[in-house]
């Protein structure tokens, strides 16, 4: 799931600058996929650096290298809920009350928050689930799974 959602990040951020050299109806325009906030040589910094740490740790999981941490898995869970909310809410209030604010109807950036607080949820998850919590003894066995194991 990591690395399917990596990947339709990774088609975003490829997308944009094809925008400017294809023309077709298929893909939308390069302003329609950021809202302005950031000058975009600072977006796209952002989303190389986003990328990367997501890869590596796509990668750790995929090698089994990735022990459970219950305190990361509340952590990325709480950060990615709120961040996956607050998009949410910028997406309907967008498709609603605040139509003329372009932050807000920036339908395509805010479709790939969500998809980046979706890879925090998912990572965020497995940690909540298979970590220990401290002062607990861990179950039968003694061991933790790890991730890929």
């Amino acid at each position: 799931m990591l690395w399917l959602l990596l990947a339709l990040f990774v088609v975003r951020v490829l997308a944009q600058p094809l925008s400017l050299i294809i023309d077709t109806p298929l893909l939308p325009r390069f302003e329609s996929w950021h809202s302005g906030v950031l000058p975009y040589p600072a977006l796209v910094l952002a989303q190389l650096l986003i990328i990367a740490w997501f890869a590596h740790i796509a990668w750790r999981f995929g090698k089994g290298e990735v022990v459970p941490s219950y305190r990361r898995g509340v952590f990325f869970l709480a950060f990615g809920s709120v961040y996956f909310v607050f998009m949410l809410v910028r997406l309907l209030l967008g498709l609603t009350i605040m139509r003329d604010s372009r932050w807000f109807t920036s339908y395509l950036p805010t479709a790939f928050h969500l998809v980046l607080a979706s890879w925090l949820l998912t990572y965020g998850h497995f940690h909540l689930r298979y970590g220990v919590r401290s002062g607990t003894a861990l179950a039968a066995g003694g061991r933790r799974p790890a991730a890929g194991g």
